[in-house]
């Protein structure tokens, strides 16, 4: 009996402290993934550039040419980043595909995030 009151007040301080109020645990369900987020499957591209570009700042090597999508590496300002191809996504973003130097790290990084005085030719994009 002390234990079941005790759970009961926990239980109860619980829905108070996070404002479910009479909502019970059972009723409770995660969030669905947004929509945009199952367009994130990770995705390649052909190599038909020799260019190069190096990092303006610190950013994050994706799996899919969306901010959103998930993280591959960190690449650091100053990186050289190898393209292979480019892509224009829904948004109207250049992409390109691209491996970390001296690495066998692949993935896609935003254009937009390159200093583009040290990089060289556009060679073409992924399809």
């Amino acid at each position: 009996m002390q234990i079941q009151r005790k759970l009961a007040v926990t239980t109860t301080a619980l829905a108070l402290v996070t404002g479910l109020g009479g909502v019970t645990a059972s009723t409770v369900t995660a969030a669905p993934k947004s929509a945009s987020a199952a367009t994130c499957n990770t995705q390649s591209g052909r190599n038909v550039d020799t260019g190069h570009g190096i990092m303006a700042g610190t950013y994050n090597l994706k799996n899919m040419w969306y901010s959103y999508c998930d993280n591959v590496a960190r690449v650091e300002k100053g990186t050289k980043l190898y393209f292979h191809c480019w892509v224009q996504n829904s948004s109207g973003n250049w992409w390109v595909y691209a491996r970390i130097a001296r690495t066998e790290t692949y993935g896609w990084m935003s254009m937009d995030n390159f200093d583009w005085e040290k990089s060289t030719t556009n060679g073409g994009t992924c399809w």
